[in-house]
């Protein structure tokens, strides 16, 4: 400790002065001065204790998996969670960055072993993920995407216009969103009803309102679909959506419109054929509804029945229409067999390099990305898992095995079966490197002092790619794994030291050769007075 240096320091000059009449001539009683107190002392910081647990998460679109700025909440339970803090230990519910790419972990004896990440951005659907905090083996990192879809991607649809209320929230027109095509969704909003916060208060004064929808066809409603749908059901079956819209209204003031005096009209796209109980969809049909809770995370069965109303022949859809009071994500709903075999991979060929490789199932009714850490037989869900992320008995999926660096490991031909194991010959399309890096503090008022940094927080990234966490080899050395040989990455050094400067970044070339990046800190001087 600082302090015990300064305390030991401190005593060594005391003890100095009070010695000082043992220094005397014992013939002539000449007194000899005593030596000088010591020249003051630059001290090396201290260091925090290294991390036992570091998840970095990096939101990223989902076409590109380039990152994406971004904002983050924090739930669990259906409340806001109190069990999530910064590298530094700070508590937080919520993060911003203008990369996307998070850090953060838990605090410390939180029993949680997953937690809610809700995602905002701006131009893209918001969602829900649930992410894991825990890691495998001795890893002490966790590296994971968040990916979003943009609202001006394929299959999908948005639209908003603005309008204004009376001074009492009173709409004194109809407000009316709409969007067409296999995506089609729309909200109507009658004359003559108030708008309300959550509190129930009525908004008042111009008003913006937003409508999206995705066609249940593609893999983009899937994708667009809050986590949780299957939050604590243990039926046996699985709830899948056949048709989604979200609405948002928002006040001038970015205070959200949460609920209405009266009911609205909300519909959505149905495409035909989709089967409900073995039996295709057809008009005059009355199907279940959820919605989903942005604030809270959790979703509930609406008392309210969707409709489904005549065929679209140019877009082979059928437009399902319900009332509401209130706004959210909806989505039509069936029930399928659970896929109790579970979700086996089995890679063969090319090894799964250190720091792993990604998984994607994607399809109608799977939008999932689960990560592959060993050569072999993984396990991705168990059979009651199965239900959390809408897998079937029946379940198919186009498969995508692809490192961090977002290069294809393998892709399926269409669609595969995903109930059981399924195949995935691997074939690594690039040379892969790791490297050693030393993290070195340095004094700004005395270069000559310096230390090594053993609990730092290092991030590395190619490019736009998400950022991954280095692994910590002990005595301030970290290991940048799996790195594309050749390649320029940017490094990020979290230093947790007092009185750093901040983050420090640096550029390095991926050719196995170890780096050492200086981290410049004012330290603390030590005197004998």
């Amino acid at each position: 400790m600082i302090s015990n240096k300064k305390s030991i320091l401190a005593l060594s000059v005391a003890s100095a002065l009070v010695l000082s009449g043992c220094f005397s001539d014992d013939d002539d009683n000449v007194v000899v001065p005593p030596p000088e107190p010591t020249d003051p002392v630059v001290v090396p910081p201290e260091s925090s204790d290294p991390l036992t647990l570091v998840i970095s998460a990096n939101v990223v679109d989902r076409a590109s998996n380039d990152i994406v700025p971004s904002t983050i909440r924090f739930l669990e339970g259906g409340a806001v969670s109190s069990n999530i803090v910064d590298v530094d230990g700070n508590a937080i519910t919520s993060l911003s960055d203008d990369e996307g790419a998070f850090v953060f972990t838990k605090k410390d004896g939180a029993e949680l072993s997953e937690v809610t990440i809700r995602v905002s951005a701006e131009g893209y659907f918001s969602k829900d993920f649930t992410v894991a905090l825990e890691t495998s083996g001795d890893s002490t990192a966790v590296n994971t995407l968040l990916p979003i879809v943009a609202k001006t991607g394929d299959d999908v649809s948005d639209t908003t216009v603005e309008a204004s209320v009376g001074t009492d929230g009173t709409t004194t027109s109809e407000i009316v969103a709409e969007t067409t095509g296999k995506a089609g969704a729309s909200a109507k909003i009658p004359s003559g009803v108030v708008l309300q916060d959550a509190d129930g208060a009525a908004i008042s004064g111009a008003v913006s309102l937003n409508v999206s929808g995705a066609d249940s066809n593609s893999s983009a409603a899937a994708l667009v679909l809050p986590a949780g749908l299957n939050g604590g059901n243990d039926s046996g079956n699985v709830l899948q959506a056949i048709g989604v819209s979200n609405v948002v209204m928002t006040a001038e003031n970015g205070k959200k419109v949460k609920k209405f005096s009266s009911p609205i009209t909300v519909s959505m796209s149905i495409p035909a054929g989709k089967k409900v109980n073995g039996v295709e969809v057809k008009t005059g049909d009355m199907l279940n509804l959820r919605s989903h809770n942005e604030d809270t995370g959790v979703w509930s069965a609406e008392e309210q029945m969707v409709t489904v109303g005549a065929l679209n022949e140019a877009t082979n859809t059928y437009n399902g229409t319900f009332q509401t009071d209130h706004l959210t994500f909806f989505a039509v709903t069936r029930n399928e067999p659970r896929c109790d075999a579970g979700v086996i991979i089995n890679t063969s060929g090319a090894s799964v390099p250190n720091t792993g490789l990604l998984v994607t199932l994607q399809s109608a009714d799977l939008g999932e990305l689960f990560a592959v850490t060993q050569d072999g037989n993984t396990t991705l869900l168990t059979g009651p898992q199965s239900s959390r992320v809408r897998v079937s008995a029946t379940a198919t999926a186009s498969i995508r095995v692809f490192d961090f660096s977002n290069n294809t490991w393998f892709q399926s031909n269409g669609e595969i079966p995903v109930c059981g194991t399924f195949d995935t010959p691997l074939t690594n399309p690039v040379t892969l490197v790791s490297e050693n890096v030393s993290i070195t503090a340095t004094c700004t008022n005395d270069s000559t002092v310096s230390t090594p940094v053993p609990a730092a927080v290092v991030r590395y990234a190619q490019g736009s790619s998400s950022r991954r966490t280095a692994g910590n080899a002990g005595g301030g050395t970290y290991t940048l794994s799996d790195m594309v040989q050749g390649q320029t990455y940017t490094v990020s050094v979290k230093p947790r030291i007092a009185n750093a400067t901040g983050t420090v970044t640096a550029t390095i070339t991926a050719d196995g050769t170890a780096e050492t990046i200086n981290v410049p800190v004012t330290c603390s001087v030590v005197t004998g007075a």
